[in-house]
Protein backbone atom coordinates (compact mmCIF):
# COMPACT_ATOMS: atom_id res chain seq x y z
CA UNK A 1 0.00 0.00 0.00
CA UNK A 2 0.96 3.71 -0.62
CA UNK A 3 0.60 6.41 1.12
CA UNK A 4 -0.41 9.97 0.34
CA UNK A 5 -1.65 13.11 1.55
CA UNK A 6 -4.93 14.21 -0.40
CA UNK A 7 -3.88 16.87 -2.13
CA UNK A 8 -0.89 14.94 -3.66
CA UNK A 9 -3.24 12.04 -4.52
CA UNK A 10 -5.36 14.45 -6.46
CA UNK A 11 -2.54 15.47 -8.31
CA UNK A 12 -2.08 11.97 -9.17
CA UNK A 13 -5.29 11.61 -10.06
CA UNK A 14 -4.89 14.61 -12.93
CA UNK A 15 -1.55 13.47 -14.04
CA UNK A 16 -2.21 9.98 -13.70
CA UNK A 17 1.21 9.05 -12.85
CA UNK A 18 2.87 8.97 -9.27
CA UNK A 19 6.83 9.60 -9.25
CA UNK A 20 7.02 9.29 -5.58
CA UNK A 21 7.18 12.37 -2.68
CA UNK A 22 10.32 14.21 -1.91
CA UNK A 23 11.10 11.60 0.61
CA UNK A 24 10.33 9.00 -2.38
CA UNK A 25 12.67 10.88 -4.85
CA UNK A 26 15.26 11.31 -1.97
CA UNK A 27 15.21 7.54 -1.52
CA UNK A 28 14.87 6.63 -5.15
CA UNK A 29 12.28 4.31 -5.19
CA UNK A 30 8.16 5.10 -3.50
CA UNK A 31 8.01 3.42 0.02
CA UNK A 32 5.58 0.90 -0.02
CA UNK A 33 3.48 -1.21 3.50
CA UNK A 34 2.29 -4.54 3.47
CA UNK A 35 -1.41 -4.42 4.99
CA UNK A 36 0.30 -5.27 8.12
CA UNK A 37 3.20 -2.97 8.19
CA UNK A 38 0.10 -0.02 7.74
CA UNK A 39 -0.27 0.87 11.12
CA UNK A 40 3.21 0.98 12.48
CA UNK A 41 4.10 3.17 9.02
CA UNK A 42 0.81 5.64 9.83
CA UNK A 43 2.61 5.94 13.53
CA UNK A 44 6.07 6.58 12.40
CA UNK A 45 5.92 9.28 9.44
CA UNK A 46 2.24 10.70 9.29
CA UNK A 47 1.34 11.05 12.98
CA UNK A 48 -0.64 13.92 13.69
CA UNK A 49 -1.04 14.71 10.03
CA UNK A 50 -4.91 14.99 8.46
CA UNK A 51 -6.38 14.07 5.06
CA UNK A 52 -3.88 11.07 4.31
CA UNK A 53 -4.98 8.40 1.74
CA UNK A 54 -4.16 5.47 1.41
CA UNK A 55 -3.86 3.60 -1.72
CA UNK A 56 -4.30 -0.08 -2.29
CA UNK A 57 -2.02 -1.28 -4.81
CA UNK A 58 -2.66 -4.58 -7.57
CA UNK A 59 1.05 -5.84 -6.74
CA UNK A 60 0.65 -8.42 -9.92
CA UNK A 61 0.78 -5.40 -12.03
CA UNK A 62 4.23 -3.62 -10.53
CA UNK A 63 5.60 -6.38 -9.34
CA UNK A 64 8.61 -6.74 -11.52
CA UNK A 65 9.32 -3.01 -10.29
CA UNK A 66 9.27 -4.16 -6.37
CA UNK A 67 12.10 -5.24 -3.90
CA UNK A 68 12.09 -6.41 -0.51
CA UNK A 69 14.48 -4.77 1.52
CA UNK A 70 15.46 -4.90 5.23
CA UNK A 71 14.24 -0.87 6.49
CA UNK A 72 12.51 0.10 9.82
CA UNK A 73 13.30 -2.59 12.67
CA UNK A 74 14.74 -4.75 10.01
CA UNK A 75 11.39 -5.77 8.60
CA UNK A 76 11.27 -6.48 4.72
CA UNK A 77 9.53 -3.13 3.36
CA UNK A 78 8.50 -3.48 -0.78
CA UNK A 79 9.96 -1.12 -2.32
CA UNK A 80 9.05 0.46 -5.61
CA UNK A 81 11.65 1.22 -8.27
CA UNK A 82 9.70 3.08 -10.91
CA UNK A 83 6.11 5.00 -11.12
CA UNK A 84 2.68 4.78 -9.86
CA UNK A 85 0.05 4.27 -12.70
CA UNK A 86 -3.05 5.05 -11.61
CA UNK A 87 -4.75 2.45 -13.18
CA UNK A 88 -2.38 -0.19 -10.53
CA UNK A 89 -4.42 1.28 -7.97
CA UNK A 90 -7.24 -1.07 -6.86
CA UNK A 91 -8.55 0.52 -3.37
CA UNK A 92 -8.67 4.50 -2.21
CA UNK A 93 -9.26 4.40 1.62
CA UNK A 94 -8.99 7.94 4.14
CA UNK A 95 -7.36 7.63 7.20
CA UNK A 96 -7.53 10.89 8.69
Amino acid sequence: DCFLKALRFNLFKKKKRFYGNAFDLESGFIHLSTKSQIKDTINRYFQGQENIVILQICETKIKENIKWEISTNNQLFPHLYGFLELFDVKKVSNVY
